[in-house]
Order: C-alpha cells, then structure tokens, then sequence
C-alpha cells in the first residue's frame, strides 16, 4: 500500500507544520510573560537627553508593541476574547500604528524659564536611514504651549520601512540640536569568576555587664476632684409657686395644642430632611453599584438596573455588545474614578485611561431617574 500523501495534501501538512512553528516561536519570543516583553521593546525603543534647565526622552511605539502589551493589560483586567479584541483595536486606532511611526515626546522643564519647542514642525523631525528629514504629519497641540512643569505629547510621522532612524530635536536651550537615537540594549552576560569567598570570621564579644535599672519615679498625685456647681432652683421647694405654674400649664387647652402643633413640625421637618438624605445616599449608592457591576463586567445585572423606557430601546444583546466595546472605560473603572453630579439626575464619571507612559482622561455622563420608590438608569 502506498501511504505517501498526494501533493496537495502534503502542501497542507507542510503549511501546517510551518503554522506551528511559528505559533510556538512566537510564545517562546513572548518568554511566556507579555509584561516583560513589553518592557524589553519599551526600552529598546527609549531614548533620552539633558537640555539647559530640561530633560527630554522620546518613546517609539512600533507595530510589534501591541501584541505584548495588548496581552499583558488582558490578563490583568481579566478580560474575555472579544474585550480583548476591542482594546487592541483601540489601541492600534488611537496611537495610528498602521499608517505611522508614533512617538511620544516628553520635556521636563526644571529651570526659571519655560520650556518651549515651537513651532513644532520645524524643531522635531525624523531623520532617515538616507539622511532625509521628515517633518510631523500630524502631532498633539500641547507641544506648541511653554511650560515650566511637563511637556507631553504624540508626534506622527509617515510609516517608513526602514527601522534605523532617529528623532532630532531643537529648541532644548543648547546652540545645537539633539540626536535621539535607537540602539538596542546589548545583554552582557554576569561574569564567572573563579575567586574564592572569603571566609567569614565570628568573634563572640564579652557580654557588656547590665546596669541596675533605675527605680521608676513614682506616680504624679490625681488632681483634685472638683464638686460640680450647685445650680439654685428657680421656685423654693417650701413654696406653692411651682405646684401653681405646673398645674396652669396643663390646664391651659392653648399651651397643650401650641405643643403638640410644634412638635408635629418638628417631626414633619425631620422625616422630610431624613427622606431628601436617605434620596440623595441611595442615588450615590445605585450608580456605583452600576459602575462596579461594568468593572466586572456583568451585563447581565447591569441591564437589570435600567429604567422601563431604556429596556424598550436596548435589548438585553445589543446592551450586552455595547458594554463589550467600551473595553477602556471598563479598565479605568477599575481603578480610581471620579464622580461628579451634574444637576440632580446626571453624573460625569471620568477614568485615567494609561498608554502605557502617556495618560488620558475619558469621560461619561450618566442619566439616573427616579421609577416608583428607586432609582433606575437611563441608558
């Protein structure tokens, strides 16, 4: 019998074979562990320099970043496959990687003069492998505006096939301009040596004689015990006058209807007061619960939360899909968030959204309404 595979069949195993390959050597490349392979690019693609009074670094984000760090932000959010598809998406959108180089500038201004880079597209450029020097396509407005703290800001240039380029940079308070260069860190292996530890020599040290402890002074006398003030009454005990005054007062029809008439104010203002708090706590208290339900991604109790008129527009799917791709908002609830009230039935809910050096803000406002005896959400 003839057990050979046909051409075509052998094709497919060897393309197969090759899929495998490289799938492995791919999971070998990450060493099992994204975190630390987004480290490794983040540092092969970091370059830094001392200006007069500043210190400027610039970060590269190449295309072979997002894997690894895509990963390593899935594995500690927890996040399900198609989360985790949203976010590299998001990712790749925001910081433009399939049609540029991408990089981040940064200048920390620590002098009496502000740090200044404008106009921008004459003092950063990208300076080919050729020697040609491209200026931005595109780069963010902060790094016109001076600043005696922090400039911070993504500059885009056109995608090249090239690797080995650099970013020059004018401006930094020097005559002349600065290379940021990329060279990939070199591993130096730690060196063998042959040399032997010293031995290490114990010397037991006579024991130092005690002292005789001190007897402990003795304890401060207690202050005096001082009589509280008697207080003089107002009607002598011997006297009539305030059997008189007790028995006006409860005969008095006027006196027993003005007290019962305050007294019902007093509850009225006080359940009034007690119900106008306990409203504004349970608001507080459902949005947050809405809130920690979207960290966890529980679509499910979340719907459950919603108003009558939101569940006639949404169905539970579609609310489900939408919960899905808002994968960032989701990973900055995790963290510290921030609650503002805007009016008494609209809240703006804003996370810190991290690219990996470079911070943001993203921001939502939520429509809380009142249904019967409890808050519903407005979706």
């Amino acid at each position: 019998m003839n057990c050979r595979p046909n051409s075509k069949s052998g094709k497919l195993l060897i393309f197969f074979l090759i899929f495998v390959c490289l799938s492995l050597s791919k999971a070998f490349a990450l060493d099992l562990d994204p975190f630390n392979e987004t480290i490794r690019i983040l540092e092969r693609w970091t370059s830094a320099h001392w200006g007069r009074d500043c210190f400027v670094w610039v970060v590269h984000y190449p295309r072979d970043l997002v894997e690894p760090y895509v990963e390593s932000e899935a594995i500690k959010n927890n996040m399900t496959d198609s989360e985790r598809n949203n976010y590299r998406q998001k990712f790749i959108s925001d910081l433009q990687l399939n049609e540029s180089e991408t990089f981040l500038i940064s200048i920390y201004s620590f002098g009496s003069r502000p740090a200044n880079i404008s106009p921008v597209q004459d003092s950063i450029n990208l300076l080919t492998s050729s020697g040609n020097r491209l200026k931005p396509s595109k780069y963010d407005s902060s790094l016109d505006y001076p600043s005696n703290g922090v400039i911070q800001g993504l500059v885009f240039f056109p995608k090249q096939s090239n690797k080995n380029f650099s970013i020059i940079i004018k401006g930094m308070g020097l005559d002349n301009e600065r290379i940021f260069s990329f060279e990939p860190p070199e591993y130096v292996p730690p060196k063998k040596t042959d040399e032997k530890i010293p031995e290490v020599v114990v010397v037991n040290l006579p024991k130092k004689k005690s002292q005789p402890k001190k007897p402990a002074p003795p304890p401060p006398p207690p202050p005096p015990v001082i009589p509280p003030r008697p207080i003089t009454p107002i009607f002598q005990e011997d006297s009539k006058d305030m059997a008189d005054f007790i028995n006006s007062v409860k005969n008095n029809p006027d006196n027993k209807s003005q007290l019962i008439k305050q007294k019902e104010i007093t509850n009225r203002d006080n359940i009034s007061k007690n119900n106008i708090e306990n409203s504004y706590v349970s608001r507080e208290n459902i949005l947050r619960k809405f809130l920690t339900l979207w960290a966890d991604n529980n679509s499910t109790e979340m719907y459950n939360m919603l108003s009558e008129n939101s569940k006639k527009i949404i169905s539970p799917e579609n609310f489900a899909k939408e919960i899905s791709k808002s994968s960032d908002f989701r990973t900055g609830l995790k963290g510290d968030y921030k609650l503002e009230w805007v009016g008494n039935e609209r809240a703006k809910i804003t996370v810190e959204k991290k690219l990996l050096v470079f911070r943001s803000l993203s921001s939502r406002t939520i429509t809380i309404t009142r249904e019967a005896s409890a808050w519903k959400i407005i979706w």
